[in-house]
């Protein structure tokens, strides 16, 4: 979706996630974001949007060891993470991408060259 700031690209993520959580049960759903601060910004906005389990969220960042992301892949089914750590967690086989049933990029306009929003796209 490419519609101007503050016209609700968000809420629409919010739903699209809150749907696909719903239809499949199994399935896991990554929002990417290229900062850490956008990514706390954007669970909290999608959370108080539609109500997504906080049970089932888990935010991933590169200051997580390998192992305890590997295990929050194995548990949870919601993830907020920078595509930087993304290409990591399907290089290292931590991300089961098999499972990904739903990938929301913010900022997409970054995804150009060797950026990590492209590397996800060619590792999923």
């Amino acid at each position: 979706v490419s519609i101007p700031t503050g016209m609700g690209k968000t809420l629409i993520a919010a739903v699209v996630m809150f749907n696909f959580h719903r239809w499949f049960p199994t399935g896991r759903l990554a929002f990417l974001a290229p900062t850490k601060p956008l990514i706390h910004q954007q669970i909290k906005a999608v959370r108080k949007t539609v109500g997504l389990p906080k049970s089932a969220l888990a935010e991933l960042t590169g200051a997580l060891r390998p192992e305890e992301r590997a295990k929050l892949w194995r548990e949870k089914r919601l993830f907020f993470l920078t595509p930087q750590t993304l290409v990591n967690d399907l290089e290292q086989c931590l991300c089961p991408a098999h499972e990904l049933v739903c990938l929301v990029v913010d900022e997409a306009h970054k995804a150009t060259g060797q950026h990590a929003y492209v590397q996800v796209a060619e590792l999923t």
